[in-house]
């Protein structure tokens, strides 16, 4: 679904002067957003904490709603390319490994920033969103469904490829969401990964190997 026009910059910043000043007001947003909310989120603060007059601010953001949709796809094209880079690299790895390495890079982006990726999650719904970054993860899903297909061997009655990476992909979304935040304190990032990753090489029919 494109993006409605309300939700758009007023223009696209094409001068390497005007890129970073965009830059700069959209990490300015991430910061605020963090401290602030939503709800509590001024347009004012953001070009405060960018260093950046409110009028040149206005000039590319018309409201914060549309401040928060360009910081939101700026993290999925971020999580996007960090996964894709590390999937890349294991073309060459065993099933085990590719899976593992898999759960644990997912973990390693949130873990990167966990009070941005919260805001971000908790802000969804009020922007509306859901189909454009659900699009782009679908991106990263088929980038991995090239590196399991030819591992997956289902037996009769079992889930495809494309039911399996839906089901275990979604799981694994949820897990990584919540283990950040809220987990039992016996759950390391490293049993966390585990336990992920157990789920993956049941579907797949694997063993299970502890991370390294």
């Amino acid at each position: 679904m494109p993006l409605p026009k309300h939700l758009k910059p007023r223009k696209v910043p094409k001068q390497q002067r005007s890129r970073a000043l965009v830059d700069a007001i959209v990490e300015a947003t991430a910061r605020v957003l963090v401290a602030r909310g939503f709800e509590s989120l001024n347009v004012a603060e953001v070009a405060e904490v960018a260093g950046v007059s409110i009028g040149s601010l206005y000039q590319y953001f018309p409201h914060k709603e549309a401040l928060v949709v360009a910081l939101l796809e700026r993290h999925a094209d971020r999580e996007s390319a960090f996964l894709e880079a590390r999937f890349t690299e294991l073309r060459a790895a065993t099933p085990a490994a590719l899976l593992r390495t898999a759960v644990s890079a997912v973990l390693a982006f949130r873990a990167l920033d966990p009070e941005l990726h919260q805001a971000l999650t908790s802000v969804i719904p009020i922007v509306g969103r859901f189909d454009d970054l659900r699009n782009r993860g679908a991106r990263t899903a088929a980038h991995l469904r090239t590196l399991l297909e030819p591992l997956y061997r289902p037996k009769e009655g079992a889930p495809s490829l494309d039911e399996l990476i839906f089901i275990v992909g979604n799981a694994t979304h949820s897990l990584t969401h919540e283990g950040l935040l809220r987990r039992p304190e016996s759950f390391s990032d490293q049993r966390l990964a585990e336990e992920i990753s157990r789920l993956w090489t049941s579907y797949l029919g694997l063993e299970a190997t502890p991370l390294e």
